[in-house]
């Protein structure tokens, strides 16, 4: 634990603190000197020049590597190198106003197994997972002079990805910004069927609307597109919402199907949406979480 902020500190402190064997001296305790004083947790001891005492005051025995706005697919084990398997505390920041993302499904932040000593991912900036991506429309029925083809159904919208999964043991999550899963993509609207009444009322199903995209990192979420127009009302179904952070996307609208009936003397089916892709989860694995912040999907 930190040492204590005001009063009298001795040496024996501050060996226990950084694991140095006896006989202790302050020229030691430089930041990056012998006994392994790290700048993240100590961040007045200097690493050169005159050394006090009181410079070590709320001092702990930790590492902390700090993100850059714009990174993405953070890895941990490399972001702290050969610390990764040390009994060093560690400290992943992700300070306000610093965005990172995860992309192509990746996570924004994975804490890789193999870990030594403890790790606390500090959140007061924003961390997204990839938002997922929207359905295509299906085609619209066609028709000809004896046959009528079925129209074609709607692609489902792909998942949203995780925010940050955690692979080893002994980590704390402390948020008091932002942590979003990413949306899922809606589903396509299914094609309108056709259908021919008599010689000259030959009517092609309308296409399917593009589903929406799920919101994720670089990406904001959409509504989808209606489904387009076909002869006499066979229109086909619009596109699915995208699912903002942390939300499933919305399945989209089947196309127009004519029911059977003397009247047609060709009909071709309309079919069915595709189904909204699934939400990603803000934070996965085993973790203890102290959250003043916004978390936006499972955790």
């Amino acid at each position: 634990m930190p040492l204590q902020s005001s009063g009298t500190i001795t040496l024996a402190q501050i060996g226990s603190e950084f694991g140095d064997s006896q006989p202790h001296s302050l020229s030691e305790f430089y930041a990056g000197g012998s006994a392994g004083v790290t700048s993240g947790g100590a961040p007045n001891v200097p690493s050169s020049g005159t050394i006090s005492m009181s410079q070590f005051y709320s001092a702990a025995n930790q590492i902390t590597v700090t993100a850059s706005n714009g990174q993405t697919n953070i890895s941990l084990s490399s972001a702290f190198g050969s610390n990764w398997s040390s009994a060093i505390p560690k400290v992943y920041s992700v300070p306000s106003g610093v965005n990172v993302g995860g992309t192509g499904g990746t996570a924004a932040i994975t804490a890789n197994s193999g870990m030594g000593g403890t790790l606390n991912i500090v959140v007061a900036g924003t961390v997204s997972g990839t938002g997922g991506t929207g359905g295509g429309g299906g085609h619209g029925g066609a028709y000809s002079w004896n046959s009528g083809g079925d129209a074609g159904g709607g692609s489902n919208g792909t998942n949203g990805g995780t925010a940050i999964v955690i692979s080893t043991s002994n980590v704390t999550v402390t948020n008091s910004g932002t942590i979003s899963g990413g949306g899922g993509g809606g589903g396509g609207g299914g094609g309108g069927g056709a259908f021919r009444v008599g010689i000259f009322g030959m009517y092609q199903g309308g296409s399917g609307g593009t589903g929406g995209n799920g919101f994720g990192w670089n990406q904001s979420q959409s509504n989808g597109a209606g489904g387009n127009g076909g002869g006499s009302g066979n229109n086909g179904g619009a596109g699915g919402n995208g699912g903002s952070g942390g939300q499933n996307g919305s399945s989209g609208s089947g196309g127009y199907n004519h029911p059977p009936s003397a009247t047609y003397t060709i009909r071709s089916h309309g079919k069915a949406g595709g189904s909204g892709g699934s939400a990603g989860a803000a934070i996965t694995g085993s973790y203890t979480l102290s959250n003043s912040g916004t978390i936006n999907g499972s955790s």
